[in-house]
């Protein structure tokens, strides 16, 4: 790729069309090649200017946004970012199950909101240009290859609570790993899941109906339950405490690491009994944390980088020594399924 990213924009909206070239015109590394009023439109423009980023918007007129983002992968491979209102997320969460790769919220209407999206929109542009480009939809069954990476599980093992850490393609990853275990899962599984805010209450509907299990936005005081899912609401994180009740807290300001709050937390509480997975995702969060339960005697795992959409989550933990165990999403639910429920923890560690 050139030092200029090239850019693709599509919306029904002429005047989101041009909004959005006016803000990223301000970033120099930035070219806006062309604009779409709809789907159709963005896939033949996508085969013939082979753009680095494109921006969809979900609902659009001949062709909405998740076939757009289908079609695009399929035929002209792209780095996709979803634009949407929280409105539309489950349509959101389909759109990057076909391949987008980056879900974020349209911008407030007002100076300051459009200030801070314009901000929001050339970063993100800007971090997913350096991702690969691939064809592989973000539940694609593994490959030999990477089932033969695979280490060997441990079957079996008692655990009072399951961690699971993902950021870019994380939530179709979520949908199918969630949707491979039972409905009388004997622990609780905690979430924590790097999402604009406004869609994690779609995010949890749209894990549910995919899912056998109970999806729950969390709440600090409740206890949690066996066959039950919490995720942590908007601009929060989930932790648990040593009490065994669910703590929610607002993200500390300029913190993003949802993931090794909440694995940590998982360490601290249930000792040997915490168990915890890095998935998919850019960065390093999740590492720390899944080193902690690690430490503490519990069972840790990573997905498989060769199936992760970003492998820099697992790629972190492999190399910072939290987990030996590296498989593919259909293992993983596999070794979740061999796990027992709660028990009174055997040791606890207090770092």
């Amino acid at each position: 790729m050139s030092s200029t990213i090239r850019v693709l924009i599509a919306d029904d909206s002429p005047t989101m069309l041009k909004m959005y070239a006016a803000l990223l015109s301000s970033a120099p590394d930035i070219q806006v090649v062309g604009t779409a009023k709809d789907g159709a439109e963005a896939l033949e423009l996508a085969r013939t200017l082979h753009p680095d980023v494109i921006t969809l918007d979900v609902r659009m007129p001949r062709m909405d946004g998740i076939e757009a983002s289908s079609r695009i992968m399929s035929e002209a491979p792209s780095r996709i970012l979803v634009i949407s209102g929280a409105v539309d997320a489950e349509m959101s969460f389909k759109a990057l199950q076909a391949g987008a790769l980056e879900v974020m919220p349209k911008p407030r209407p007002n100076l300051e909101g459009l200030a801070n999206f314009g901000v929001k929109l050339i970063h993100i542009i800007r971090t997913m240009a350096e991702l690969p480009v691939s064809q592989r939809p973000a539940s694609a069954e593994p490959t030999s290859a990477q089932a033969s990476r695979a280490a060997p599980v441990l079957q079996g093992g008692r655990v009072n609570g399951f961690g699971l850490v993902a950021s870019t393609g994380g939530p179709p990853a979520l949908c199918h790993l969630l949707s491979l275990l039972p409905p009388k899962l004997p622990y609780p599984i905690f979430i924590a899941q790097h999402v604009s805010d406004g869609f994690t209450a779609g995010l949890c509907q749209w894990l549910g109906a995919a899912s056998s299990l109970r999806l729950e936005v969390a709440q600090t005081g409740v206890r949690p339950q066996p066959g039950y899912v919490y995720l942590p609401p908007d601009g929060h994180q989930l932790q648990v405490m040593l009490t065994g009740e669910l703590l929610v807290e607002p993200i500390p300001t300029g913190k993003a690491a949802l993931g090794d709050t909440l694995l940590a937390s998982l360490a601290l509480g249930y000792g040997n009994r915490a168990a915890g997975a890095v998935l998919t995702g850019m960065g390093s969060d999740g590492a720390a944390g899944l080193l902690a339960i690690r430490r503490a005697g519990g069972q840790t795992f990573a997905q498989s980088p060769e199936s992760c959409v970003v492998p820099g989550m697992p790629e972190a933990a492999l190399r910072n020594g939290a987990t030996d165990t590296v498989l593919s999403l259909e293992a993983l639910a596999s070794a979740m399924r061999s796990l027992t429920g709660a028990a009174p923890p055997t040791s606890t560690v207090r770092n």
